[in-house]
């Protein structure tokens, strides 16, 4: 062999990649030829493929000639294919890519048993042809490929891992009929809640499926105020659902007229297919006695494992998990029912001989949003004995194990330390005890709470470690905290010393003295205690309606001043409304001008960027537009009359902006929709969508007079095809004019 056949000879060997060898069948100026090309002139005709006339017989004999030690198809490519393609390479001496050495000095490759006979390359130990490599997925495979890894298949396969059914709602149903709600409570002897039947509906979602969860489980429960003080112990009451083939639900529940203090009034859980998938999700906002879409709940579906320490405890012990609501304020003839309907893991006795929990240990499974960790409580004789909430894991697990699931938080420890509980009583500015105010301890992730009894003592028998305060709140009182307070602290005294202002007014016009039925508020509340105590909070706004001109006006905290709006009348600001009451025999008598009526029917628009995507209200009367497209403007032009006199209040004006959802959203989802004045950015508004209610947001435009161009440009559409969808609808536009 001459040099130059040689160098041909080493550049093939390089393109190959060394996958197999060459077997030269001339020496001298002969030709070089594959050991595929040389079986190929010793096959039979037969056994001949032609180039290209039998594509498909070529892929059926490949698929003919398939063994264990063939390469698998791509669709076969998991961790189980990857461990028999590398038991293949072991198999056959070499690395699969390196070639091996002929015991007779020639160029043959190893064979898969070790051999080279006659020069086989190592997929073809034969002589003869070689295996077609894989072909590709057609789209119609690389889609199915795809579903199998996603959507059903892959969140049935999750949620086999997440926790199995739980009891059912038993005595903690109740039905929304008032004779019914009323006998159901009497015959478990507790004084019957005040309820309002409220209309409910919305729709469960799947992340992984990217569909509605069709008959699922929803349980709303709902929370009453233990003989109508809203800071004291709640009765839960569950209504279930089940959605319907889209994953929507709705109905009847019962509502509490008075909202839990520092609570969720209503709940979320879902169960689907035996497993709890959402364990308590709060919702924040219910229109009670009125129609709530609640919108779309995308169900967390992320599994979880968490080791909870019980090692401190003897007995029976079980630990349950009730997503991001505390049991603490459940009311304790109601709280061993409630605690049955979530997921509960028995506390191991013995150390397992295989695998499971060691002793004192117990593994509670669960999902989360990623966001909130859950609370988790010990549970001995169906009482709790202590709950907490598990910091989140400065490392998160990554076992190798394919059956361990996700550990984002570190190890519950439970700890059964008598020495320090913190105990106290809360008292008014008199000394007089102060009965049903919530203790809450701060300063760490963990917090406990507990409710005074009729002497105004509580006791916290296993606070958080990192305690450092008390925060107290009782629905008479503004809220007061105590500082310093450490664990193992008693006689701890919280004085209540300020009682929460309820302002009575009666407003009417000053020019024709009719009473008036609706303001607007602008509250300026003080810090009640912090490093700020004392200092001015931001401003808040309430809507206050009536039919004789008398309005209550109740506020948390106690009121610096509040301004009175009304379209169409000069604001009124009033400073220290309480003192004011004192002095007015209870009652703050106020008139207001008549100033610029300054409001917009939404669908009477000067200009739009597409009048095409625009759609006004189907009835004339109805004020709202709405478009289904983001980032295309609307505008409005507005007179705002001459500026005011020397000496007279107004001048300048807040825009306020109601709007609503043509169409279902998620609970989550928020308006953002910019605001121009004759083209410059004033500010963007967030606003919370709504399919029901009305939802407003408000900003200041400044000092205006004279004619100018508002325009509103929606920046944030959301749509999943057949699923959800995010139309804004201006419902009102309002122009307040401020002092």
């Amino acid at each position: 062999m001459n040099n130059r056949h040689l160098l041909i000879v080493l550049v093939v060997v390089l393109l190959l990649g060394g996958g197999g060898t060459l077997f030269v069948l001339a020496s001298g100026n002969g030709p070089v030829k594959t050991t595929e090309q040389a079986a190929s002139l010793d096959a039979p005709a037969d056994e001949v493929e032609p180039l290209d006339a039998d594509a498909p017989r070529r892929e059926k004999s490949a698929q003919q000639n398939r063994t264990d030690d063939a390469p698998l198809p791509l669709s076969d490519i998991s961790e189980e294919g990857k461990r028999k393609q590398a038991e293949r390479v072991q198999d056959s001496g070499g690395s699969g890519s390196g070639s091996g050495s002929s015991p007779t000095g020639g160029g043959g490759s190893s064979a898969p048993n070790g051999t080279t006979p006659n020069g086989g390359s190592a997929n073809n130990p034969a002589g003869g042809k070689q295996a077609n490599p894989p072909r590709k997925l057609t789209p119609a495979e690389r889609e199915e490929a795809r579903r199998e890894a996603t959507g059903r298949p892959a969140l049935a396969d999750k949620l086999g891992r997440t926790p199995g059914a739980v009891s059912k709602t038993n005595t903690l149903a109740k039905s929304p009929e008032q004779e019914k709600w009323q006998e159901q409570w009497y015959e478990e002897g507790i004084t019957p809640p005040e309820m309002i039947p409220t209309p409910v509906h919305g729709k469960i979602m799947s992340q992984e499926a990217r569909e509605g969860l069709a008959k699922a489980t929803v349980g709303l429960i709902s929370f009453f105020p233990l003989d109508g003080v809203a800071g004291g112990p709640l009765l839960p009451v569950i209504t279930e659902f089940e959605t319907d083939a889209n994953g929507y639900f709705g109905g009847d529940m019962p509502a509490s007229k008075l909202a839990p203090l520092n609570y969720p009034p209503v709940a979320l859980t879902v169960t689907w297919e035996g497993h709890r998938i959402v364990a308590a999700m709060p919702i924040d906002v219910v229109d009670v006695g009125k129609a709530n879409e609640f919108g779309i709940f995308w169900a967390p579906e992320t599994p979880f494992t968490l080791k909870a320490n019980a090692e401190q405890f003897d007995g029976d012990l079980s630990v349950v998990s009730t997503g991001e609501l505390d049991p603490q304020r459940w009311h304790t003839a109601k709280r061993a029912a409630t605690l049955a309907y979530f997921p509960a893991y028995a506390v191991a006795k013995e150390t397992p001989e295989g695998e499971g929990p060691q002793k004192g240990y117990a593994e509670v499974l669960g999902t989360w949003d990623e966001k909130d960790a859950p609370y988790v409580s010990l549970v001995k004789d169906k009482q709790i004995v202590q709950t907490r909430r598990p910091a989140r894991a400065t490392i998160i697990s990554t076992s190798s194990n394919p059956g361990s699931l996700p550990q984002p938080f570190s190890e519950l420890v439970f700890e059964n330390d008598a020495l320090t509980p913190i105990s106290g009583q809360v008292v008014d500015a008199d000394g007089a005890a102060v009965a049903n105010a919530v203790v809450t301890t701060m300063g760490d992730v963990l917090s406990q709470s507990a409710v005074t009894d009729a002497a105004g003592w509580f006791y916290l028998e296993d606070p958080p470690e990192k305690t450092n305060a008390l925060l107290c709140v009782h629905d008479d009182f503004v809220e007061a905290q105590a500082t310093p307070v450490l664990p193992g602290d008693s006689n701890v005294t919280i004085t209540l010393a300020v009682r929460r202002p309820r302002i009575h007014l009666f407003v009417i016009d000053r020019i024709t003295q009719a009473p008036l039925t609706d303001l607007s508020v602008q509250v300026v509340g003080i810090t009640p205690w912090g490093k700020n105590a004392g200092k001015p909070k931001t401003p808040e706004y309430t809507q206050l309606t009536s039919a004789d001109g008398n309005f209550l006006l109740e506020w948390e905290v106690s009121i610096k001043s509040i301004t009175l709006e009304k379209i169409g009348y000069f604001p009124r600001t009033l400073q220290n409304p309480v003192a004011l009451q004192e002095t007015g025999n209870g009652v703050v008598n106020v008139e207001l001008s008549p100033g610029r009526k300054l409001e917009i029917a939404p669908r009477n628009y000067t200009a739009a960027e597409d009048t095409s995507r625009w759609f006004p209200d189907p009835k004339a009367e109805d004020p709202g537009i709405y478009t289904a497209w983001s980032n295309h403007w609307i505008e409005y032009e507005q007179d705002f009359g001459d500026a005011p006199e020397e000496g007279e209040e107004g001048g300048s004006f807040d825009l306020l902006l109601g709007c609503t959802n043509h169409g279902i959203v998620d609970n989550e989802y928020e308006f953002k929709v910019d605001v121009y004045v004759d083209g410059v950015k004033k500010k963007t508004l967030t606003i919370m969508a709504d399919s029901i209610t009305e939802r407003t947001a408000r900003t200041s435009l400044g000092k205006l007079d004279g004619v100018h161009t508002i325009r509103l440009i929606w920046i944030n559409d959301k749509w999943i095809p057949n699923q959800l969808d995010a139309n804004i609808r201006y419902q009102s536009l309002k122009f307040l004019e401020q002092p």
